[in-house]
C-alpha cells in the first residue's frame, strides 16, 4: 500500500538536499539518509526524520545490512540514492532491496551496468551516429604497449568508472586529472602503467585509453520512460573542479537541439529508464563529442530545478506509474554557481599560480547566486555557509603568499 513516504540517502550532497526539497515541497513524508549528524537534507524543514547509517564508502556490507534492516521495519514506498556510489549500490542490490517491501528508484542493474562501464558504453554506441572520441579498452599494460604507437595523441587515460570498490568493500573516486594526459608513446604507457596500479581491481577494470577532445563541457540531463526522453535541461560548465575537466562549479544554460538529438540517441540505445546525465564536450568547431554518461541523478541537480525543471518530483510521480512529460520550455537566462566547488576552483587556481582567477572569482561571487540558498529552507544554507570560511580564508592565505 503506497504511503506517500520516501527515503532519500547520501542528504549530505547538495543533490540529495535538492531531491529532499523538491519531494517535501509536495506535501511527501521524506526521511533524509547520511554517514553522520546533520547533512544538509536532516537540517531542511522539508525532512521529517533522519536516518544515520554506516558509511557506504568505507565499509559496503555492514551499509547494506543496516538498510535491510532499517527497509524492513520503516514503511517507505521509495528510496532514492543520488550520487555515484549510491546509485551503484540500489542497482546492484536493487532485487534485496525491494524484498523489503521498498522500491529502488534506480534503473535495473543489467542496463545500468552497461552504462556504468565507459568499455560497455561506447561499444554500444559504437554503430549510432552519436559523436564519439577513439576509444581502446586494453585489457593489460601489453596491449597498450603494442598499440601506442598507432594512438592519436594527446590521449587520456581514464578509468572504466569514477567509482570502484576494492575487494574490502571500500569505495574509491578517481578523477581525470592533468596527470592522466598524454603526449607520446612512452608516456601513454607510463601513465596507463600508474593508472592501472592505482585501480582496485584492476584486473577487471582495466583502464581506458581515449582521444583527448578540446573544449568546454556541455550536458543534457534527462528524466527517460523505456528510452523516451520525458524531460531534459540542458547546462554548460564555465568552470569545472579539478579545471583539466571534473565536478560543475560555475553553470549557464543550454539550448541546443542538437545536443539534445544525440541524448535522445543514446538514451533510446540503451532504454533507459529514470534520470541520467549525458555529457559532451562541446569542440571549438562547435561540434559535440560524447563524453560519459552518468545513470544516475548529477551534482548540479539544483540547478535544474531553480530553471524550472524538476527532475526529483517528476521522477517520483513515473514512480507511481504516471506517463510523465515536461513541456520543454526552463529559463535560459540564469548562471549559478555551487560555492564549495568554486571554492576548490579557486584555490587550485591559485595553487598553480593563476592569479588573475583571484580577480575574476572575486568580481563573480556577490554577483551569481549559489544553487543550494533557499530563503525558504534557510537552515541548510546556514550551516553550509558555516563550513566555507575555513576554505576561503584558506585560499586567501594563498593568494597573500609571496
Amino acid at each position: 500500500m503506497a504511503t506517500g513516504s520516501v527515503l532519500v540517502l547520501t542528504t549530505q550532497q547538495q543533490s540529495g538536499l535538492a531531491v529532499v526539497r523538491s519531494l517535501g515541497q509536495r506535501g511527501l513524508s521524506v526521511v533524509a539518509g547520511g554517514p553522520s549528524h546533520p547533512t544538509l537534507g536532516m537540517l531542511s524543514r522539508f525532512s521529517d526524520g533522519q536516518y544515520v547509517h554506516p558509511d557506504p564508502r568505507t565499509d559496503r556490507e555492514a551499509f547494506l545490512d543496516h538498510l535491510l534492516s532499517y527497509l524492513r521495519d520503516e514503511d517507505h514506498d521509495f528510496v532514492f540514492g543520488p550520487t555515484d556510489w549510491m546509485t551503484y549500490l540500489l542497482s546492484k542490490h536493487g532485487d534485496e532491496i525491494e524484498r523489503t517491501g521498498t522500491q529502488v528508484a534506480v534503473e535495473d542493474w543489467d542496463t545500468f551496468r552497461e552504462v556504468f562501464d565507459k568499455a560497455r558504453l561506447f561499444e554500444r554506441l559504437a554503430d549510432t551516429d552519436v559523436p564519439c572520441p577513439e576509444t581502446h579498452a586494453p585489457s593489460s599494460l601489453d596491449e597498450v604497449e603494442a598499440v601506442a604507437s598507432e594512438i592519436s595523441y594527446p590521449a587520456v587515460v581514464k578509468p572504466r568508472s569514477k567509482t570502484c570498490w576494492s575487494d574490502q568493500g571500500q569505495c574509491q573516486t578517481v578523477l581525470v586529472e592533468d596527470q592522466n594526459y598524454a603526449d607520446t608513446p612512452t608516456e601513454l604507457i607510463d601513465t596507463y602503467r600508474t593508472v592501472l596500479e592505482e585501480t582496485p581491481d584492476g584486473d577487471e577494470w582495466a583502464p581506458l585509453v581515449q582521444e583527448y577532445v578540446p573544449g568546454q563541457t556541455t550536458t543534457t540531463v534527462v528524466l527517460a520512460d523505456d528510452g523516451t526522453v520525458r524531460a531534459h535541461f540542458q547546462e554548460r560548465r564555465l568552470r569545472t573542479v579539478p579545471p583539466s575537466g571534473g565536478s560543475s562549479a560555475l553553470l549557464s544554460v543550454v539550448d541546443d537541439p542538437e545536443m539534445l538529438r544525440y541524448a535522445e540517441r543514446v538514451i533510446e540505445t540503451f532504454d533507459w529508464t529514470g534520470p541520467a546525465q549525458v555529457e559532451f564536450m562541446e569542440r571549438p568547431d562547435g561540434e559535440y563529442v560524447l563524453i560519459e554518461v552518468n545513470g544516475r541523478y548529477w551534482g548540479s541537480l539544483p540547478f535544474a530545478i531553480n530553471c524550472g525543471v524538476d527532475f526529483p518530483w517528476l521522477h517520483y510521480r513515473q514512480l507511481r506509474g504516471e506517463t510523465v512529460r515536461h513541456d520543454g520550455n526552463y529559463r535560459t537566462d540564469v548562471i549559478q554557481r555551487r560555492s564549495a566547488q568554486d571554492i576548490k576552483w579557486f584555490r587550485q587556481q591559485l595553487a598553480a599560480g593563476n592569479l588573475r582567477a583571484a580577480s575574476q572569482f572575486l568580481v563573480d561571487f556577490p554577483r551569481v547566486d549559489h544553487t543550494f540558498v533557499s530563503l525558504s529552507d534557510p537552515l541548510p544554507t546556514a550551516w553550509a555557509l558555516s563550513q566555507m570560511p575555513a576554505e576561503a580564508l584558506s585560499a586567501i592565505r594563498k593568494l597573500s603568499q609571496p
